[in-house]
């Protein structure tokens, strides 16, 4: 549990520096925080997947669950901007960040550095080491709820609400196939789906 405890603090750190403070730009940043803690994760709790994960079922699963998440982001944020009167300022800064950086440029730190990498440290070693900890339900709840608490740095309550939905999801499929391949293929194609292809807004 040490190195679970001392790679979420670096985390909280780095999310704060991101989101926060604002220090650098913020894919950069971004960049540097999960290439840092993918490499803890791969160096506290080995490589979380085998070679026979990657197959096709994992692959058509992960598309699936890219496009039913789009699918409940996109009435979530409909309904939102209906319920609360913050949520259009609040989305439209997270969109916002898309210009610090040119479209090529994001799509490929989304698709081969933040969202592997998210679901290596996210669901491959703390979802996992706390499902062994704590239980799969509860183990699943408490990663779910570290990964929105540390986008409260950001001060924008979508954005953390987003964080613990898509935090949810992904545990949640992550703990049906027994597998983080299908995780890490949604989280790629959703991401450069709503951020860059369709976005919500």
């Amino acid at each position: 549990m040490p190195a679970l405890f001392f790679s979420l603090l670096l985390a909280a750190l780095f999310w704060v520096v991101t989101f926060s403070l604002k220090l650098f730009n913020f894919w950069l940043s971004m960049s540097v925080a999960v290439t840092t803690l993918t490499i803890l994760a791969l160096r506290f709790g080995g490589l979380p997947w085998r070679r026979k994960d990657w197959n096709w079922r994992a692959i058509f699963s992960g598309i699936a669950a890219a496009a039913s998440l789009y699918a409940i982001f996109w009435i979530g944020n409909s309904l939102s901007q209906l319920l609360f009167p913050f949520a259009h300022p609040q989305i439209s800064s997270i969109y916002d960040i898309r210009t610090q950086g040119e479209a090529i440029a994001i799509a490929s730190i989304l698709l081969f550095v933040t969202s592997p990498g998210e679901e290596i440290f996210w669901r491959g070693f703390v979802q996992k080491r706390l499902v062994l900890r704590f239980g799969a339900r509860r183990g699943w709840l408490l990663a779910s709820v570290i990964y929105a608490a540390v986008h409260i740095a950001s001060g924008n309550f979508m954005l953390t609400m987003a964080a613990f939905t898509a935090g949810l999801f992904w545990g949640w499929l992550y703990q049906r196939e027994q597998n983080l391949v299908p995780c890490i293929i949604s989280h790629c194609l959703w991401t450069v789906t709503i951020f860059i292809l369709l976005p919500v807004m």
